[in-house]
């Protein structure tokens, strides 16, 4: 089927076409080199942190956090605590490499993890939890305050899976600037490299290990003045492996596309915050959960979300039915409930996550882009009140 509305378009113009074919046709070098790094510090800059490394996706991002977490916590530690709604690749490179997984329940507030019941857990399995990994789920904030003070308490790492929010603000502060985070730059996500991934972090440690792992596991790449820390005077310096590492790497030709989208950002979050407000006001009956900015987060919607407030099978059935003869995209509510998924049933009971179950039975969302129009919005808007 043609969309209408799809759920997804590609942001590049003309011109930035014409620049990419400018660079294939007289640019030799296409694997990683002087665009990844000028990505990399671009990126780190606009999010404010100390480091950025660039890799192939941003399920390649989780997979080198879960690496590093594997190689460098006490094996007492073998929990790592996930949202019981997020994407897979939020949680299988951690079980890939021996971590048992905890899942928590999510709030309708801000579809992030339940802080309350959260903390349950970690009192009842103090000094066993490796990671709290954290989703901002369809480019809504979680509370960052709440999750620093649980950090502090219990001595406890947090990391943010913030691939559909790469925007997002909390006090002012990009997101990804308060924890060790991974975005995307997936051809569908709030910037496009057409594939690619960000780690974020301002642990010096933690990106020496990143850019090792991320190059087979190689010293060569290192900075130059701490090369020395980790070579081994036994082996040749060209092909040094510290770290049990993997070809994670991103090349320039990607690189390059994201340079030109990346000059976009703020048009991009404005547009998205000013189309999401828009629905949100048009939404008048107030019974969709829609969460909404306030004075310490600003959400940077990934997508409209179309969720109900009550359990009416019926009722959400006629908005999937009507978005589909207005031509619009549609998608589950990521993982919907991730415990019913044939992969994770071994893990908990579904049933122990009525949030999920919720978001799972009652909920769905469409496309928030650049090519989405103040006139589409309302006429959906209008649309979905009649059936409410």
């Amino acid at each position: 089927m043609s969309y209408k509305w799809s759920l997804n378009e590609s942001q590049f113009t003309l011109w930035d076409k014409l620049r990419i074919a400018k660079f294939i046709l007289f640019d030799d070098q296409w694997t990683q080199n002087k665009y990844v790094k000028e990505i990399e510090n671009k990126m780190a800059d606009y999010v404010g942190c100390r480091y950025s490394v660039y890799v192939s996706s941003g399920s390649t991002a989780n997979t080198l956090l879960a690496m590093y977490l594997r190689d460098n916590t006490s094996s007492t530690k073998k929990y790592i605590i996930f949202p019981s709604t997020t994407w897979v690749t939020s949680v299988s490179p951690f079980i890939r490499e021996g971590f048992e997984p905890i899942f928590v329940d999510v709030s309708l507030k801000d579809f992030a993890i339940d802080i309350s019941k959260l903390e349950d857990v970690l009192k009842t399995k103090e000094g066993q939890i490796a990671c709290i990994f954290v989703t901002s789920l369809l480019g809504f904030v979680p509370n960052i305050d709440a999750l620093r003070s649980l950090q502090k308490r219990y001595s406890v790492q947090v990391m943010l899976d913030n691939c559909e929010n790469t925007f997002g603000k909390w006090e002012g502060e990009n997101v990804s600037s308060y924890f060790t985070s991974t975005t995307s730059s997936y051809f569908g996500h709030q910037i496009q490299s057409v594939e690619g991934g960000f780690i974020f972090t301002n642990k010096e440690k933690e990106y020496h290990y990143f850019l090792m792992a991320r190059n087979h596991g190689m010293t060569r790449l290192l900075p130059e003045e701490i090369k020395k820390h980790y070579q081994n005077p036994s082996v040749d310096a060209r092909f040094d492996f510290s770290v049990l590492g993997n070809n994670f790497r991103n090349s320039d030709i990607h690189a390059f596309i994201g340079l030109q989208d990346i000059k976009r950002i703020e048009e991009y979050h404005k547009t998205r915050v000013g189309l999401y407000d828009l629905f949100r006001r048009k939404m008048s009956k107030n019974q969709l959960v829609l969460p909404k900015n306030d004075e310490l987060r600003e959400h940077s919607p990934f997508c409209l979300p179309i969720i109900l407030r009550e359990q009416d099978k019926g009722k959400i059935a006629n908005l999937k039915s009507v978005c589909y003869l207005l031509g619009i995209e549609t998608r589950p509510v990521i993982s919907g409930n991730l415990l019913r998924h044939t992969c994770f049933q071994k893990y908990g009971d579904y049933r122990k996550f009525p949030v999920s179950e919720h978001l799972n039975d009652f909920g769905f969302y469409v496309g928030l882009h650049n090519k989405v129009t103040p006139t589409q919005i309302s006429q959906l808007a209008h649309s979905l009140n009649s059936l409410l």
